[in-house]
């Protein structure tokens, strides 16, 4: 492509742009062939302003210009830059460096944290052991489960960043593309292939999108995050509603033939009060990649690129319809969508909630799985090696993690389940937990992320432990802690959600939510108090649990018994009940 001069491309005008900038620009147009995005229409006059996908220069969001300037995957050489003087990025590229999973997380502690990417939440027990001497050679000791069936490493120094990144590979693992303006870990089931109950394992899906994805610089550098979650059916849910992207797998009947297909869900974001809603059509599991390909190049070339706070899915969304943005995605594509107007489609099978926690019998033959109770998702090196090696000689060299934060080995043979069970509680785990350890979640919190408000993690723990002294339950209870508004631990889905704030004199508390849920239990949790001083939250929260089992109805589950109360009686009943029921109520609320 011919070039204009230092002062124009293709006849568009760069004034405002340095030397350096402009032969960038030019050099990118030509090695990606981006003429049809970075340039106005060629209908449009002369000296019409350079665009993005149709928005001038001057009204793109900082990051936008940024990652105009530099493309994410074009950072290596800084990178070696970094490391080589054991510095920490500033400025725009504290940014750009998450587009490599490297999180500069100061103040809140020293180094980056590093987010990996683990695809259809599948990794081998010996990439596990790998990443126990990578954690301990390289970064703080210990790597913590997150929310997406994926794993984060902490208190990396600078110095150290090439070798981490080189060990993953080396592993057969990445963290490339797992934060900044990325699609984010690629979920599925966790039980995905061995579920007795599963439609069908759509963990391939998963696995080909991510690898579609990582090896495709276009679908890099998207206007804001994306999440895609695919759920076959299984009895542990992949929570695919509360994605911008979800497939659920469902049985249909079209002209009297049975044929299993994916219901499309879009625009999920509980942090934002919105699940993915049903958009009207379906596609067979084969199809799911390309369609979410099509989709994502749909959201690339519309999502807003000015006002980061409106630029996911679920606005783009919200402007268009989902009629519209379907078909603008099923343009894309070399086949049409099924519409289910009419279509007989069987409801998805029920959801075990504690189904990734304990010994639970395969759906392959004689063999079982073993869900691994996790405190707060963290795990020292010692435990992942000694997981992977249960995994190795025990299973079939298979680990899921799950949302949960907790992980799953499965194949594990009838003979083997009590040396592998003893083998687990040798190095501090257990394959049990009570109903408020197994149904508990927090984010990182102030502990390692300079957002939150609150030790979400610490307080997760002193409140299990004082709950299951004092409170016996005969279901779960999810209790969801999440540090601030960005919610990555979801905590309007949680039965109780907490969301990290202060009290006036500056101690850390919480906003107390009630009766959120997803799948069959979708729902956002609606607002009861707060801000709670942290210090007096167990004593709170004990207090509405037996509440509940006081007044419920026969086995009525606690967001049955929160879902029939309205907001004003579930004020009177939790905040307006006689004190004595409710230590330290008075300082509380």
């Amino acid at each position: 492509m011919a070039c204009g001069g230092k002062s124009s491309l293709d006849g568009v005008p760069l004034e405002g742009f340095s030397d350096q900038q402009r032969d960038y620009l030019q050099q990118l147009i030509e090695q990606l062939d981006l003429a049809a995005v970075y340039k106005a229409p060629e209908a449009a006059p002369s000296g019409a302003p350079l665009t993005v996908f149709g928005t001038p220069l001057e009204d793109l969001s900082k990051e936008e210009h940024l990652k105009l300037e530099e493309h994410p995957w074009e950072l290596f050489p800084k990178l070696e830059r970094h490391a080589a003087e054991d510095r920490m990025p500033e400025g725009g590229d504290v940014f750009m460096f998450k587009h490599h999973g490297l999180f500069n997380v100061a103040p809140a502690m020293p180094g980056f944290m590093c987010r990996l990417r683990i695809p259809g939440c599948k990794m081998r027990g010996d990439q596990m052991i790998g990443l126990a001497e990578i954690a301990e050679r390289l970064a703080g000791g210990y790597a913590h489960v997150t929310t997406r069936g994926n794993l984060q490493l902490r208190e990396i120094p600078p110095k150290h960043i090439l070798d981490l990144v080189t060990g993953l590979y080396d592993l057969g693992l990445t963290s490339k593309g797992s934060g900044a303006d990325s699609v984010r870990n690629i979920t599925c089931n966790p039980t995905a292939g061995f579920d007795p109950q599963e439609i069908i394992d759509l963990s391939p899906q998963a696995i080909q999108l991510h690898q579609h994805i990582l090896h495709t610089p276009s679908l890099h550098g998207i206007p804001r995050k994306f999440n895609v979650a695919f759920d076959g059916g299984g009895r542990v849910s992949a929570v695919a509603d509360t994605n911008d992207i979800g497939f659920v797998a469902t049985r249909a009947t079209i002209d009297g033939e049975e044929r299993v297909l994916c219901k499309i869900l879009l625009g999920g974001i509980t942090g934002h009060l919105d699940f993915a809603r049903d958009s009207g059509f379906a596609c067979t599991p084969e199809q799911t990649v390309d369609v979410t390909v099509a989709m994502i190049r749909v959201f690339i070339e519309h999502g807003d690129r000015t006002n980061r706070k409106k630029a996911r899915l679920k606005y783009l969304l919200d402007d268009w319809g989902l009629e519209k943005f379907t078909r603008q995605a099923e343009k894309r594509l070399g086949f049409d969508l099924i519409r289910t107007d009419g279509v007989a489609m069987q409801p998805r099978p029920d959801i075990d909630r504690q189904g990734h926690i304990g010994v639970h019998p395969q759906g392959d033959g004689d063999q079982y799985y073993a869900g691994i109770a996790l405190p707060m998702g963290r795990l020292n090196p010692e435990q992942m090696r000694e997981l992977g090696g249960i995994a190795q000689a025990y299973g079939s060299n298979d680990i899921r993690l799950t949302v949960w934060q907790n992980l799953i080995i499965p194949g594990i043979r009838p003979a083997d389940l009590d040396d592998a069970i003893a083998k687990i509680r040798a190095v501090g785990l257990d394959v049990s937990a009570s109903s408020f350890a197994s149904g508990v979640v927090a984010c990182t919190g102030r502990f390692g992320c300079k957002f939150a408000s609150a030790h979400t993690k610490e307080h997760g723990s002193d409140l299990v432990a004082y709950l299951q002294e004092r409170v016996t339950l005969d279901q779960p209870i999810n209790i969801h802690l999440t540090g601030c508004s960005h919610s990555c631990a979801q905590h309007y889905i949680g039965d109780i959600g907490l969301l990290g704030a202060s009290t006036e004199d500056g101690r850390e508390a919480y906003q107390v939510y009630l009766g959120g849920g997803s799948d069959h239990n979708q729902g956002i949790a609606r607002h009861l108090c707060g801000p709670v001083a942290a210090e007096q939250l167990p004593g709170f929260i004990e207090s509405i649990v037996q509440i509940y089992l006081d007044q419920r109805e026969t086995n009525e589950s606690f967001l049955s018994f929160t879902r029939r109360h309205d907001e004003q009686a579930l004020q009177t009943l939790f905040l307006d009940a006689p004190v004595e029921a409710k230590p330290n109520l008075a300082e509380v609320v």
